[in-house]
């Protein structure tokens, strides 16, 4: 895979943002030098409305929540390597001492280096044969330590390497989530690659506080200590979940 610095997009590297029901609040695509939304098929025209030219548009009914679209994304795209985006992100940062969004003289986002970045990490998975990585959900600068880590929670942007990808998606699974692939991943891969210089800055779900999802992330939350035991720590005080895997 050729990293680029022109709006081309790589023949087998691609950027996709998973969005639904937010066409008038577009906000990923204008970060990135390409990036194909991925919406159903009863949005479609709302999106193209909206303004969104590349769309990949799944069929009704062949997804029903997050971890089904993110694995239908894997499964019908037709790239190596590819990079999924949450629709919520305002900026791409840099992060060491500080975070530094990536933007131009103007204010205006620095789509080239955000785009050539994520071809970058996209190329080191496949270099080194792993399966996944992403940036941590946490953008505070204290979580810099080191440039890259190999464990840790998903945030908000998240690299597949086909070749190398072994997660499964079970959906009799209630453990089934973003984490529950992760720790997939380093059972099966030993690691994952987490850019701890490379972070986003997104809106939070305005629905995170409500009864119904507290029931389903404590829900979640005790299915990921059923199935991976001392591996998986939560913390309900703080509202952190932590990866007890040594590395």
């Amino acid at each position: 895979m050729t990293p680029t610095t022109t709006a081309e997009k790589p023949e087998n590297f691609g950027i996709y943002c998973m969005s639904m029901s937010r066409w008038d609040a577009i906000m990923t695509k204008n970060l990135f030098e390409y990036c194909t939304y991925v919406v159903r098929e009863e949005q479609a025209e709302k999106y193209r409305a909206a303004g969104v030219e590349d769309l990949l548009i799944i069929p009704a009914g062949a997804v029903h929540d997050f971890m089904t679209t993110f694995y239908w994304i894997i499964e019908n795209t037709p790239e190596d390597v590819i990079c999924i985006v949450d629709d919520d992100v305002k900026v791409m940062c840099y992060r060491n001492d500080k975070r530094y969004p990536i933007v131009d003289s103007d204010g205006n986002p620095d789509v080239e280096t955000a785009t050539m970045e994520c071809e970058r990490i996209g190329q080191l998975l496949s270099d080194l044969g792993l399966g996944l990585a992403f940036d941590n959900p946490n953008y505070a600068s204290y979580i810099y330590d080191r440039e890259f880590g190999f464990k840790g929670m998903p945030g908000h942007i998240r690299w597949v390497n086909k070749a190398g990808f072994k997660a499964k998606l079970n959906e009799e699974d209630p453990a089934t989530s973003d984490i529950d692939m992760a720790m997939q991943e380093l059972l099966l891969n030993r690691i994952i690659l987490l850019p701890k210089y490379y972070c986003t800055t997104a809106l939070m779900d305005t629905n995170a506080g409500s009864a119904e999802a507290r029931r389903e992330h404590i829900d979640m939350t005790i299915a990921m200590h059923n199935k991976w035991g001392v591996y998986y720590e939560y913390d309900y005080r703080k509202n952190i979940a932590r990866i007890g895997v040594k590395r």
